[in-house]
């Protein structure tokens, strides 16, 4: 393609300032556009391309029943996509041709194209699309930029280009020129499924939404201290090594965090074969993905530990359970405590094989290794590791080793060269470290934590997500205005520098949906960043343009986050409907997307949703009143009510809503449906003659089925049947331990979790919905046994306490007698702490003849943890008589310490030290035994 003349064109900028009319109509909240120039009001286009015209006052491109898409070559692929995503929106047959004809989406991959971009040179990203009333055409040196102009021309489309099934809408694609090219090849999304699992369906689903916006990395953390998610076959082994990798997926697959999720609910266990991870990586490929896998390495290794006995030793961390040779499964959120053993020729081994078998079956550039937060190793242990490991796994795999931050250390006392073909991730730490790994031949993927972690809550009120990286408000802006460049402590060159990430760790996140709510807006923000040039990023500019795009993700089915700093546009299309002879029934005239909206509770509104108070986060619509809509069927005017499959609320969007009127009709009809925002919409009713859909079918029989023998601190397979859509709480003995979340057929298949707290015995475990319910009755071996004579816990009062967190932390006394385990009492830490002994003193209400204590350790911490205590016991509060002094062990199962009978009305705990060795202490439950006098 020839140069295009350099004249005056339209910045972006000003181009998308318009906010979405409804239903093709501009809309009443739309700012005017700049003197000489208009533009399409529902432009949606991020990341922000490099050169952008557009002129409403040139006629549009109209699809229409005849559109076809002309492309061959290696274009084809790209055109075949499109013209299926067309087909199911549009409902048009949109064949792909190679040759042209009218009303047609021409796209050309010519690896020889002259084309520049801004005056500069092509890359293999770069692309040309523009559109007038007769054509639309994308030229592109490859066929990944191809791919690129067409998600910006999906984005020029109407947001029901997004539509999975056929809507009537107004077709039109304005008249525009777009000349864009990458400013960082690497742009990518990190999904953590190993602290809980995500399944194939779910990673594809997350690779289409974010393809959208021309992400082209998505790095996949396969495993952590609480699971494996790949499996690694024995094919190929080097000869003696004794390791059955079959293990990694068999145990540490059926593992994941068992602490906070949200509602309590569960982790979810899983892992992928082969098949499914390669299905994966081609499934990328086809969007012009690459996947990174990971496998954290020498820390963040329990689940590898807890799989493989022969990778457990006496330097190994933590020590083995000596019962079973390797370390106990760990579904709590610690980091830095597990580390391989880098002295131990088996070490080098194993991740030789495992790294030369994910290399292979993925295809890609790099290897990811993790190395970070080895605490518990230390310094010279840690470099010792991977000094020796950087060499080896790039010899095993063929592929260059990407590391976060403290990788890098490791080749400050290397040659030059050391790093070539590798790359480092910062995400924090120090910038002399990256300088030096890109001196040494690599690149730094920047991942600055306070401005690209994922995982982090949006405010204080989020109910999912961490606080530690980004504290206040972390939304889309903070996500936006930043460069990687310069977040890098004392800065690192444009040309060190591959690209950029938004990690999602999933220490909180449990399902697809949860993955996109922390996701999205956040992630466009960054894939902005390593996309658009750094002198044409505004975050205003990136504000408007997100509120147009709000609409197409939720016609799209994504959930997101609808931020308050975005004024989310609107937008209505018509359905046609298949109505039962003269029955008379509800029927299916149209949709709406709205972020940022609820239905009134009579269901005939739809409005801005902006308190806070009603179980969702304020927002804010383009919508400036009520949204309402009635339906003229030939001499009938019906009132239409809203519904909606997924309501907004504290981690959903508002979905798309569907306007329904009641009414029967005895011939097909045709309706025209009118908003009180925007255009009307005509759609046809075609009467059939099938009968109307039973919605009153009797629900199935709910059922539960688990292992009839099961062991106490064991994940176990679970399985649920005939439950509605959503959370279902899973109990032992009639009390809650955790939820899970039964799929839209009313399924659970997993594994549930036995606590290691569950005494020797027959229990019973139930699922409980509502009125809804199955239990079953088990067997559980365990070597725990209960406290004699235990005080009903709920009657117990802390008479005292010496001393108590309540400002970094909620570890007030009264958490230790609550009966949950996820509160603690905790001794002050955050600005001064007094030191040892620490005590916490019990009201029994009345007088009993104690005879022991319970002491349950803080879950998810080692540095509240008593070792030595004394027990002692009062009539009064003031005079003590002690009945115990020894030590607990570091188990997190309910601890007793039984003595000989003292009576008495209270109980005093004393903590003389700590197994972590600092000056704090706590616990998570204290119970009381004793027999009334």
């Amino acid at each position: 393609m020839p140069v295009r003349p350099r004249g005056p064109r339209l910045l972006l900028a000003v181009v998308l300032m318009a906010m979405a009319g409804l239903a093709g109509a501009p809309s009443a909240v739309a700012e005017p556009a700049a003197s000489g120039a208009s533009v399409a009001p529902d432009t949606a286009l991020v990341p922000r391309p490099v050169v952008v015209q557009q002129d409403a006052g040139k006629a549009p491109f109209v699809l229409r029943p005849s559109l076809a898409v002309v492309a061959d070559g290696e274009a084809a692929r790209v055109a075949s996509q499109l013209a299926g995503e067309l087909r199911d929106a549009t409902g048009f047959r949109v064949p792909v041709r190679a040759h042209g004809g009218s009303n047609a989406i021409h796209i050309t991959v010519d690896p020889a194209a002259r084309y520049t971009v801004d005056g500069a040179a092509p890359t293999p990203e770069s692309y040309v699309l523009d559109v007038n009333s007769d054509v639309v055409s994308i030229n592109a040196r490859t066929a990944h930029g191809a791919f690129n102009g067409v998600q910006s021309l999906r984005q020029l489309l109407p947001a029901w280009a997004e539509s999975r099934t056929p809507v009537v809408t107004d077709w039109r694609v304005p008249a525009t020129h777009i000349e864009d090219a990458p400013r960082f090849s690497y742009r990518g999304v990190m999904l953590d499924v190993a602290r809980s699992f995500q399944d194939v369906d779910a990673v594809k689903r997350y690779i289409d939404k974010l393809s959208r916006m021309k992400m082209s990395v998505l790095h996949l953390h396969l495993a952590d201290d609480q699971g494996w998610r790949i499996e690694i076959t024995n094919d190929g082994k080097a000869t003696g090594d004794p390791i059955d990798y079959s293990a990694l997926h068999r145990e540490s697959g059926a593992t994941a965090m068992n602490q906070q999720g949200y509602r309590g609910e569960l982790g979810r266990t899983g892992y992928y074969t082969q098949k499914q991870y390669r299905d994966i990586v081609a499934y990328a490929r086809d969007r012009f993905v690459t996947v990174v896998p990971e496998v954290d390495i020498p820390s963040h290794t329990n689940a590898a530990l807890h799989a493989i006995p022969q990778l457990n030793t006496d330097r190994s961390l933590p020590a083995p359970n000596p019962k079973t040779g390797v370390v106990d499964w760990n579904g709590t959120g610690n980091v830095g405590y597990s580390a391989l053993d880098e002295r131990h020729d088996l070490t080098y081994t194993f991740v030789e094989h495992v790294f030369h078998q994910l290399a292979e079956m993925t295809g890609g550039p790099y290897v990811h290794i993790g190395g970070d937060e080895s605490h518990a190793m230390g310094h010279t242990r840690y470099v010792d590791f991977i000094s020796r490991a950087v060499p080896r796994i790039k010899a095993a795999s063929g592929v260059g080793t990407m590391g976060w931050t403290e990788y890098a250390e490791a080749g400050l006392s290397q040659k030059p060269g050391f790093w070539d073909g590798s790359v480092v991730q910062y995400w924090v730490g120090s910038g002399d470290w990256v300088r030096d790994f890109i001196a040494k031949g690599g690149k730094a993927v920047v991942s600055a934590a306070g401005g690209s972690y994922l995982d982090q809550k949006y405010t204080k009120d989020t109910p999912i997500g961490l606080t530690w990286a980004c504290g206040g408000t972390c939304d889309f802006q903070r996500y936006y205005d930043w460069d990687p460049t310069t977040t890098v402590s004392g800065g690192i060159p444009e040309a060190g520098v591959l690209g950029v990430e938004g990690p999602l760790w999933s220490e909180t996140v449990r399902g697809g949906d949860q993955a996109e709510f922390l996701t999205l807006p956040r992630a466009a923000a960054i894939l902005e960043t390593g996309w658009t040039p750094k002198a044409q990023k505004d975050v205003a500019d990136f504000a408007s343009r997100l509120a147009q795009l709000g609409p197409r993700l939720t016609v799209a089915g994504t959930n997101f986050y609808e931020s308050p700093g975005a004024r989310w546009a609107a937008t209505v299309a018509g359905t046609d409907a298949v109505a039962p002879n003269g029955v008379t029934t509800r029927h299916e005239l149209g949709l709406v997307a709205a972020p940022g909206t609820k239905i009134s509770e009579n269901g005939t509104e739809i409005v801005p949703d902006t308190v806070a108070t009603d179980g969702d986060p304020a927002s804010s619509s383009a919508l400036t009143k009520p949204l309402t809509a009635t339906a003229k069927c030939e001499e009938r005017v019906l009132p239409v009510t809203f519904t909606q499959s997924q309501a907004r609320d504290s981690l959903h969007a508002a979905g798309l809503y569907t306007a329904t009127v009641k009414a029967a009709f005895p011939q097909d009809t045709t309706c025209v449906l009118t908003p009180s925002v925007g255009d009307p919409v005509s759609v046809r009713v075609r009467v059939s003659d099938a009968r109307a859909e039973d919605r009153d079918a009797p629900a199935a029989t709910p059922t539960l089925e688990v292992p009839r023998n099961v062991k106490a601190g064991t994940w176990v397979p679970l399985k649920l049947t005939g439950f509605a859509l959503g959370y279902v709480d899973i109990r032992i003995d009639d009390k809650t331990l955790y939820t899970v979340r039964a799929d839209a057929a009313g399924r659970f298949a997993r594994h549930g979790v036995v606590p290691a707290a569950t005494y020797d015995g027959t229990h019973t475990i139930s699922a409980v919905q509502g009125d809804r319910s199955a239990r079953q009755t088990v067997s559980v071996a365990s070597e725990l046994r209960p406290l004699p004579n235990p005080i009903d816990q709920s009657t117990l009062r802390v008479h005292d306490v010496d001393s108590q967190e309540t400002v970094g932390e909620n570890g007030a006394a009264a958490n230790a007698i609550d009966g949950d385990l996820n509160t603690i009492w905790h001794t002050q830490w955050y600005s001064a702490s007094p030191d040892f002994p620490h005590h916490i003193t019990l009201d029994l209400g009345k007088q009993y003849d104690v005879t022991g204590l319970q002491y349950t350790q803080r879950q998810n911490a080692r540095n509240g943890r008593i070792k030595d205590y004394r027990i002692e016991v009062s009539v009064d509060g003031t005079t003590w008589k002690e009945a115990a002094n020894n030590s607990f062990t570091e188990a997190l199962t309910p601890q007793n310490a039984e003595f000989d009978a003292v009576r008495g009305r209270y109980v005093r705990l004393t903590g003389l030290n700590s197994q972590a060795g600092n000056a704090f202490a706590g616990a998570a439950e204290i119970n009381v035994g004793g027999r009334p006098v």
